[in-house]
Order: structure tokens, then sequence, then C-alpha cells
């Protein structure tokens, strides 16, 4: 895919090696544009959390360069470029650490040097686009992993970064904690990382797929992918039981259409299809 004069990210030839030699990234090209929502899937051991890491300049490659919103990230730059993505971890609890929601949602907007009204304007919009107002008093540690991982979106989106890096958001949520933060994630008007195992999310959520196996095995549409079953098998990834049930029913029908992605796209191939 070839690069825009500037991307919100862009990465060529990253290459990033533990201490141990053993190379986690190997010769990794990619451009995200602004605006972009992309998902970004493969097996355990992939490589998928360290190239967040290296999104947010939280990593600096063994071997490569990296460039956010155009500048070339060093050493020297990685903090600054650090503070232009929010990077929600697997875990929550990595970073709910205050007393109170309030507090810990304020942490990002009072260490960027915000005035006080700056501050609860941000921490009021935070709470509220991401469901959570009415815990501004609890104690985080109270809180159900779901809510807690809207608290932590919460607290990203008070600092209004440029780029979200999200590492598996939906991992572990019960289905209703699922649908409140994917409807949170589709609210958001903002360049996105995904790193996920559901399929299903990032079908709902991006519509481009980075399938990473420490290397790039694919890049492109869903729709793409779906017709590489050998990338597919490569990364171990299984499709949604949505689209494996109707692979199953177009072949014992004989039925030709265009693989539905989501469930309204399904509803409407089978209004179509069926008699």
């Amino acid at each position: 895919m070839g690069c825009a004069v500037i991307n919100a990210l862009r990465l060529n030839g990253v290459v990033y090696s533990y201490e141990d030699g053993t190379r986690a990234l190997d010769g990794v090209d990619l451009c995200i544009e602004a605006g972009e929502r992309v998902a970004l899937v493969g097996p355990n051991g992939a490589g998928k959390s360290t190239l967040l890491h290296i999104l947010d300049a939280l990593y600096l490659p063994t071997e490569g360069e990296l460039e956010i919103m155009g500048a070339k990230v060093t050493k020297k730059t990685a903090p600054d470029a650090t503070r232009r993505a929010g990077f929600l971890f697997q875990d929550p609890d990595d970073q709910i650490f205050m007393p109170r929601v309030w507090d810990d949602v304020a942490f990002g907007p009072i260490n960027m040097g915000l005035d006080e009204e700056e501050v609860t304007r941000r921490v009021e919009r935070g709470l509220s686009l991401a469901g959570v107002t009415e815990y501004a008093d609890r104690v985080p540690h109270h809180l159900s992993f779901g809510e807690k991982k809207r608290v932590a979106i919460a607290g990203i989106l008070a600092m209004d970064p440029e780029i979200f890096l999200m590492d598996e958001p939906t991992a572990n949520l019960d289905p209703q904690g699922r649908r409140a933060l994917v409807n949170v994630l589709l609210s958001l008007n903002k360049t996105m990382v995904i790193a996920t195992h559901d399929l299903s999310v990032a079908f709902e959520l991006t519509d481009r797929v980075i399938v990473l196996k420490r290397r790039v095995l694919y890049d492109g549409d869903f729709r793409g992918l779906m017709a590489r079953p050998d990338v597919i098998t490569e990364a171990n990834l299984e499709l949604p039981s949505l689209v494996r049930a109707l692979e199953g029913w177009r072949k014992r029908t004989g039925r030709e259409f265009e693989m539905p992605l989501t469930v309204d796209e399904a509803i409407e191939t089978l209004s179509r299809k069926l008699p």
C-alpha cells in the first residue's frame, strides 16, 4: 500500500528484537492515514502488542524508522510522540490507579499542564462519551472489568489524542459490556489501530485488516482476507460464526452471493436469497 505524503503512522523496515536476540517484528512496512480504522490480527506471539507499543513510541525500533503524524521518532522525540496517541491496554488495571474515577480521568489532562477549567471540561466530556459519568466518585477497583475499560477509554478521551491504539479492547467482556464498548468506539472520529482476536469486532469497527506474524502477511480489506485461506490458516484465524454458517449454507444450497460481514448485511442477504 502506497504512502501519502504525511500519514498518521508510518513504519519503514521496522525490526524489534528482545534482549536475548529474539525478533518480535521482522521488517514491518506500514502506512496508516489519518482517520483510518485498522484491525491488527494474528496468532499469539505474532508481535501485535509489541507493534502497538512501537506505534505509541513506548518502544523504539531496533532497526527501521517510525513516523507519527509526519515526524520521525527518535529517543529524544519519543516522549512528545507518545502524547499524540492514546493507548488502551488489554488489562485496564495497568492504567487505572487513582482513588476516584474522576481523578483517574483527570490525571492525563493535569499532566498536560492544562488549567483547572479545561481539565474539568475534558474530564466531564470523557466521562460522558464513555458512558461512565455516574461512576465519577466511585473507586475504580470496585468496578467491573468492562466498566474499568470504559473508564480507561474516558481517560484517553480526556487527553484528546490524535490516534487511538487499543490492545484487545473487548477481551474478557460479557456481551453487554462488549456492546457498550463497541458503541463508544464507533462514536469516535479518530485514527484507530485495534489489536484483536475477535474478527467479528474487527468487521464491525474497521475497514482495513493487517494480519501480522512478526511480519505483515496481509494488508487489505476483509473480503480480500476471506479469499486468502492460506493467510487465515498461517495466522491461526477463525472467521466469525455468522460468516462460517453462511459459507456452509452457500456451499450446501449452491446459491451465489457476496459473503456478508455483519449481522445487518446477513439479514439483507437472506431476505434476498430466501423464498
